[in-house]
């Protein structure tokens, strides 16, 4: 499921409307894999709050040693909702409809950290030969 209609819901007082899907964001951003978006929607005396967990793994390049780094990402999201718009721009809400794709998108990336690495004491490349100091030393009068 890629949108969640929200128009009947939002006349829907006093409903609880629970969701959960895994979506394929490979088209978009293909470092993003077993992307799951879980949650619910609520409509209490005509406002509608909206409250999911993303999660999902990312497959990126160390910032140290270039070798595949993965994650495992995890964005909680708690906002109020109009049929136009969220409180929340993670949250994206266009005609009624909540786009799930792009929310996962926007709160995945808002995840990542500003330094990744494939683990916390990675060594990173050598600065004259170039060789992956996890490997072991390569030798050079550093």
């Amino acid at each position: 499921m890629r949108f969640l209609d929200i128009n009947d819901f939002s006349r829907s007082d006093g409903e609880r409307l629970p969701f959960d899907t895994q979506v394929d964001l490979s088209a978009t951003e293909p470092s993003f894999r077993e992307v799951r978006i879980v949650g619910a929607l609520r409509n209490v005396v005509g406002v509608m709050t909206f409250r999911a967990t993303v999660s999902g793994t990312c497959v990126a390049p160390c910032d140290r040693c270039l070798e595949d780094a993965v994650l495992s990402l995890e964005s909680e999201l708690k906002t109020v909702l109009t049929l136009e718009s969220s409180d929340d721009d993670s949250v994206t809400v266009e005609n009624g409809r909540i786009d799930l794709e792009k929310t996962a998108y926007d709160a995945l990336v808002l995840a990542l950290p500003t330094k990744i690495l494939c683990r916390e004491d990675c060594q990173g490349l050598c600065p004259s030969c170039g060789k992956n100091l996890n490997d072991g030393d390569c030798g050079c009068n550093q």
